[in-house]
């Protein structure tokens, strides 16, 4: 088995994400038909007494500001993602008081899991990348549900390996206690010249409060 160890320096990266315009329209197009059918039910029961017309269109103007008030607090509840370019063997935060790092990448012909061992198809080799969790809160902590492992290489993206999947999520769904740390290698299964690409990364993509954010640890 050969293996060789590769380290990495970064930059860092900001890129903002926008808000959507297509739920403002949809809420304003939905406010203002409510109020019509208000007003047109206004006029259609009060047609004899002067007194309900004005109850009715005095409802119907209410129903209107209300729509008005719930598309404003939309807006300034929408977040914008994140991207983080951090150095190899560095952590970045992903929650309050859990840290992650990409701490070795090794490339390897084969890798061992469950007692079991899998080997990488012709042309290709398992890149695999070992990463670090530590959890400085007073809690136990775990990272977020469905956070995904990928490497990035010549505009590709390579997900962690079938043979390697089940580790990647225990990994991700397993608690980590407050002081302590864990640590998983999992493997991807990539074209043996994408080990020696420049411009190769590791990456961990999750959902916080609705808005992905990404971190990458560059390979150089």
């Amino acid at each position: 088995m050969n293996r060789r160890t590769f380290i990495a320096t970064t930059s860092a990266v900001l890129l903002a994400g926008c808000s959507s315009d297509g739920d403002d329209t949809g809420s304003t197009t939905t406010g203002t038909e409510q109020s019509t059918t208000t007003q047109n039910s206004g006029e259609m029961t009060g047609t004899t007494q002067t007194d309900t017309t004005t109850g009715d269109a005095t409802t119907g103007e209410t129903t209107a500001d209300e729509t008005t008030d719930e598309t404003t607090t939309s807006d300034s509840s929408t977040t914008t993602g994140e991207t983080r370019t951090v150095a190899f063997g560095e952590s970045a935060s992903v929650s309050d008081g859990l840290d992650v790092a990409v701490t070795e990448a090794d490339a390897s012909d084969s890798y061992d899991h469950g007692g079991t061992t899998a080997e990488s198809s012709d042309g290709n080799t398992f890149l695999l990348v070992t990463f670090e969790t530590t959890n400085t809160a007073q809690e136990a902590k775990s990272l977020p549900e469905g956070a995904m492992a990928s490497v990035q290489a010549n505009g590709e993206q390579y997900d962690v390996a079938e043979a390697a999947a089940e580790n990647w999520q225990q990994f991700v769904s397993s608690s980590v206690n407050s002081g302590g740390s864990a640590t998983t290698t999992v493997a991807f299964e990539v074209p043996e010249a994408v080990v020696s690409s420049f411009g190769t990364s590791v990456q961990l993509s999750y959902t916080d409060s609705g808005a992905e954010q990404v971190v990458r640890w560059n390979m150089e």
